[in-house]
């Protein structure tokens, strides 16, 4: 085969190629977190730690990738006061508080009244509450207990609920919504 012969295979496997993404892309839907990941987004959660009593301003995502000093700062936020530990938070916990922003308001802030927690911690939090899972999501960094300023908790609950990507429970007389990536499900304490 001649080099000109071979330029026109390609060219042709390359058009062949281009028509069959152009249907496979018309016909996948997708949602709006890819096109959002496509798109380069500019993602940033303010999180203020209420028992610290101190603000994180944390960008952890941007130009299609996380950022570690952003993610390291909800760490800081999502820490477990008592015992004075930190782990990693679950990237989709981080996403799905994005997301929950985004149909709230944009420049709202997330009050965290309980983040990760220390299986120590969770165990003295049991002996005190009986609403506290014995292998609550806080012990993986998969849950948080929040509220929302200017928010009511019902608006915060249902916009969590309407996400159907974890668990949200609903803690009225506590004044707040605890929010979890694990399996889908709904319950009120109180």
């Amino acid at each position: 085969m001649d080099l000109i012969t071979k330029a026109k295979s390609v060219e042709i496997s390359r058009r062949s190629f281009l028509k069959k993404s152009a249907i496979i892309t018309s016909t996948v839907a997708l949602t709006p977190q890819e096109i959002l990941a496509f798109s380069g987004e500019r993602k940033v959660l303010k999180l203020y730690n209420v028992h610290l009593k101190k603000m994180f301003y944390a960008p952890f995502f941007e130009r299609n990738y996380y950022k570690l000093s952003g993610l390291f700062e909800i760490n800081k936020a999502f820490v477990d006061f008592h015992a004075h530990e930190m782990t990693r938070i679950d990237v989709k916990l981080i996403n799905l508080l994005y997301d929950i922003k985004q149909h709230l308001g944009y420049d709202i802030q997330f009050n965290i009244l309980s983040g990760y927690r220390s299986k120590r911690t969770n165990e003295m939090l049991r002996k005190r509450s009986e609403g506290v899972a014995k292998n609550s999501y806080h012990i993986k960094g998969k849950a948080v207990d929040i509220y929302v300023p200017n928010v009511s908790l019902r608006r915060l609950r249902d916009v969590a609920i309407g996400m159907k990507r974890g668990g949200v429970g609903y803690y009225p007389r506590s004044n707040f919504v605890h929010v979890d990536v694990g399996p889908v499900r709904t319950w009120r304490h109180g």
